[in-house]
């Protein structure tokens, strides 16, 4: 038997990859906040000193509410993968854990670019971790519809799904990446666009 037909042969529980996943995404959307930290004001009562702290913390704030709409989209499409999915295996288990090995690694990149908004390379690294995880799961979801879709979904309407949200997701991000060469700021604002592609599901038939 091939190792591919194995990946095929190895059937496992879906509810708890699910729950194991909805652990992870739980932590890491909790972490993210936890780089937001205000120091002590040397005048407590001083509103000024205060404001001005929490102008410099605008970039972080920035940063942390685009990863955590980020994070949170993975989530909801992440839920709706598995709720399509007749069943799983061992090779969509192993696809999950690569988009959890990129989700896991977010904050870092979060916070250097919360600590450094004009740095280049900053801004790059988050792109990178966020293609790369978007990539995963729109390759996830391309498993799913080949192999263990549903009967009740058109396996050929999800196809184009697919190909839709590939469009939509690695192919915004690269562009956004690729951006950063010539701005910034329009790099910074194609990643807070790009989860508002994502707020709804893939599917949009009825449930039964």
């Amino acid at each position: 038997m091939s190792l591919f037909n194995k990946f095929h042969h190895w059937k496992l529980n879906k509810s708890r990859t699910e729950a194991f996943s909805d652990g992870v995404f739980a932590i890491i959307i909790t972490l993210l906040i936890l780089e937001i930290k205000l120091l002590p004001l040397k005048e407590p009562k001083s509103t000024s000193e205060l404001l001005l702290m929490l102008k410099e913390l605008a970039p972080k704030i920035i940063s942390w509410a685009v990863s955590f709409f980020f994070v949170a989209v993975f989530w909801v499409q992440h839920h709706n993968l598995l709720r399509i999915a007749e069943k799983i295996d061992y090779g969509f288990v192993w696809l999950n854990m690569i988009l959890l090995f990129f989700i896991c690694f977010l904050p870092f990149p979060t916070a250097l670019m919360g600590d450094y908004p004009h740095n280049r390379i900053a801004v790059l690294l988050f792109g990178a971790v966020s293609s790369c995880a978007s990539f995963t799961q729109t390759w996830m979801y391309y498993y799913i519809a080949k192999y263990y879709l549903l009967a009740r979904y058109d396996k050929k309407s999800v196809l184009k799904n697919v190909k839709r949200s590939f469009i939509l997701a690695p192919f915004l991000l690269i562009f956004a990446t690729a951006a950063s060469y010539i701005n910034l700021t329009l790099c910074l604002v194609i990643y807070g666009i790009v989860p508002l592609f994502f707020l709804l599901p893939f599917d949009r038939e009825d449930e039964e």
